[in-house]
């Protein structure tokens, strides 16, 4: 009898044990599922950390921009008929990527600013300007200028400028004369910087304007 009875409580502690052991491992193949299905919900980020990694985010923008993978709105503004642009944002599933602002002051002056966003933070500018003027009655010059920053936490770390000339003549093609990339001091950060935020204020602008300012 003695030995019935043990066998009898042997059999349900094991019983006991191994529902135990079942149901924790239920628990923790739900708890992984769950941290794996939230893990995958939503892919941070990645830190933009070094120059390279600027230059890889710059370049995935780039190709989704070439293959129309990019919402975009604008507005146009003209200021007395003495600056005049265009400014459009570019987003990518709601998210603001680039701001592009060209415009115009007068009739030789022009250029292009593109800010690229992560974040709602720029980190890295783009900046061409051009000044024309006669070379004589047949022939003109553009000078050009472009910058180039690189943002890392809103400071720049690498700032470069490029200054090149460019000689149309009347009915012929233009001789370029090209620079190259020169590393200078970042004093250009701070204005860029000043016009970026009031751009970014402006997002969701929907009417042309008359002065940006």
């Amino acid at each position: 009898m003695k030995h019935l009875i043990f066998i009898i409580s042997f059999l349900i502690l094991f019983s006991c044990n191994k529902r135990q052991a079942s149901e924790e491992k239920i628990l923790v193949d739900k708890t992984a599922s769950v941290s794996k299905t939230d893990g995958n919900s939503q892919v941070p980020e990645k830190k933009l950390k070094t120059v390279d990694d600027i230059k890889a985010s710059y370049a995935y923008f780039v190709n989704k921009l070439r293959t129309k993978g990019i919402d975009s709105t604008l507005f146009k503004y003209n200021c007395n008929n003495e600056k005049s642009g265009k400014v459009i944002y570019f987003t990518e599933n709601g998210k603001l990527r680039m701001i592009r602002h060209a415009y115009s002051e007068y009739s030789h002056f022009s250029a292009t600013d593109e800010y690229f966003v992560e974040d709602d933070s720029v980190y890295f500018i783009y900046s061409k300007q051009v000044q024309w003027n006669f070379v004589d009655q047949n022939k003109t010059k553009d000078e050009i200028i472009e910058r180039r920053i690189y943002i890392i936490d809103n400071n720049p770390v690498k700032c470069l400028e490029n200054e090149s000339t460019l000689i149309v003549s009347s009915g012929k093609s233009g001789t370029a004369k090209a620079g190259s990339n020169k590393e200078m001091d970042c004093s250009s950060f701070q204005p860029m910087l000043k016009q970026f935020e009031k751009l970014i204020k402006l997002r969701g602008q929907k009417k042309d304007m008359e002065c940006l300012e």
